[in-house]
């Protein structure tokens, strides 16, 4: 057992919860009731919205892993296919922040059922929860795969140690301890990137990024379509713009996160791509492990346990909050959601005891993570759609519906091989190739259904009498 990892593991823990108590005790000081616990009484700034945003944006398998893998293969062009669709969606939230907030409702659940009505809602309850905790259970993997080893523990248990300090203090504050916490994690996050950047810098100079291929147009432009559609539907998104003091502040908190991105998500992993290219050339495998061990002495395992397990909480604790928000406050019941405060914190805790037993079953659930993208562009972009054109909206449920199924349809068909929609191996290798089709099968649904509309409405117009 590694004394000094596990120092400063229990440390960074303690540090967590004493978080989530202040937190507890803030949201005492502004009433203490379920809805607060979720919403945080709406009363948080655009910057520690901001910093809690892209503190879950830069997850262990997301933004370090994949994002240097996709420079270190592609140059400049992977920006394509991470960090500049996730700038055009902050670009478009910034847009559409008002409107969205005039709405009223607190969460994409809640929204889709006051606009919708009950049954879109309940689509929408039953996606988030299965994106939502299939993402959560993949970020605990992750971490619990990468910190065994530095920890000289088994993965299962740290993999449970991670969800019981998420539980812990998240039970404690609600929202307010989520994006409370994150601001820590962010900050911690943001010093060992920046020390990863510095330690890249090789004496020799580093490997050009410019001459290296880039992916091809049709992936960069599935990608875009994949990506942005969504993100533009991603529920952890519309919780923190909802949960600030105002519109400004909301739009304070998109503007950040694009600002930090520019460095955090383009900036450093450039640099870390360009270090691996100098110290691993033409390697076959996941590239950041690799240079990990090349950039840091073992003798700094300890700041490498510190950033993975700040990037793993965030990540962690974001996912698991829409699981248990919709669970406990959006999903569809004949009477109102329950204002009992006990209830609330218990919600939050069992949300995150699931995504643990996801990450413990994730191998034979990883088809689960790789469906979880395609719901949300297929299923919930076209309500979303339908928020902003009040002509479309009730086409847009119907696409909504088809969508899902088509998604359903097109993902069982690819991973079991009885077809291959995509034939650029990029998009066979992201395993997002059976999202464009039933995307195209939503188009169809919703015109189709705009039309029927449009004809039939005349139709039934009343006839004046004789």
């Amino acid at each position: 057992m590694d004394l000094l990892a596990w120092l400063g593991g229990t440390l960074l823990a303690l540090g967590m919860l004493a978080l989530g108590l202040w937190a507890g005790i803030a949201e005492r000081r502004h009433g203490a009731d379920s809805e607060g616990f979720w919403t945080a009484h709406r009363s948080l700034s655009g910057w520690s919205l901001g910093m809690s945003l892209s503190a879950s944006m830069l997850s262990v398998s997301w933004s370090l892993v994949y994002g240097v893998e996709l420079l270190y293969r592609y140059g400049w062009g992977g920006l394509w296919l991470l960090a500049i669709p996730w700038l055009v969606t902050l670009g478009l939230f910034y847009l559409l922040v008002p409107r969205l907030r005039a709405f009223g409702a607190f969460s994409q659940g809640e929204l889709f059922g006051q606009v919708h009505g009950r049954k879109l809602q309940l689509l929408t309850a039953l996606v988030l929860s299965v994106v939502f905790l299939a993402w959560c259970g993949a970020e605990i993997a992750a971490a619990g795969e990468l910190l065994a080893p530095m920890l000289q523990a088994p993965a299962p248990l740290v993999m449970a140690g991670l969800a019981l300090l998420v539980a812990a203090y998240s039970w404690a504050g609600g929202f307010r301890a989520v994006v409370l916490t994150d601001v820590a994690q962010f900050l911690l996050i943001a010093v060992f990137l920046v020390f990863l950047a510095v330690r890249s810098w090789q004496p020799q100079g580093l490997s050009p990024l410019a001459p290296i291929p880039a992916p091809s147009l049709w992936l960069v432009l599935v990608t875009l379509l994949v990506y942005v559609t969504g993100w533009l539907s991603e529920a952890d998104i519309w919780l923190r713009f909802t949960a600030a003091k105002s519109d400004t502040h909301a739009r304070l908190a998109m503007a950040f996160t694009a600002g930090v991105s520019l460095v955090l998500v383009i900036g450093v992993p450039a640099l870390l791509a360009a270090a691996a290219r100098t110290l691993l050339p033409q390697s076959q495998d996941l590239v950041f492990p690799r240079l990990l061990a090349h950039l840091l002495p073992p003798q700094l395992h300890i700041l490498v346990l510190g950033g993975f397990a700040a990037v793993a909480l965030s990540t962690i604790s974001t996912t698991a909050n829409v699981v248990a928000v919709t669970w406990a406050r959006d999903w569809p019941r004949e009477k109102a959601h329950s204002s009992n405060l006990s209830w609330a914190r218990w919600a939050s805790a069992l949300a995150v005891f699931a995504a643990l037993v996801v990450a413990w079953l994730s191998r034979s659930l990883s088809e689960l993570f790789y469906l979880s993208a395609g719901l949300l562009s297929a299923g919930l972009f076209w309500p979303t759609l339908g928020l902003f054109y009040p002509s479309l909206r009730e086409a847009a449920r119907v696409a909504a519906w088809v969508g899902f199924f088509a998604v359903l349809a097109s993902f069982l068909l690819e991973r079991s091989g009885l077809f291959r929609f995509a034939a650029d191996p990029g998009l066979n290798e992201l395993a997002i190739g059976y999202i464009p089709p039933a995307l195209a099968v939503g188009v169809l649904a919703l015109a189709g259904s705009w039309l029927w509309m449009k004809v039939k409405k005349p139709q039934e117009a009343p006839q004046p009498r004789q």
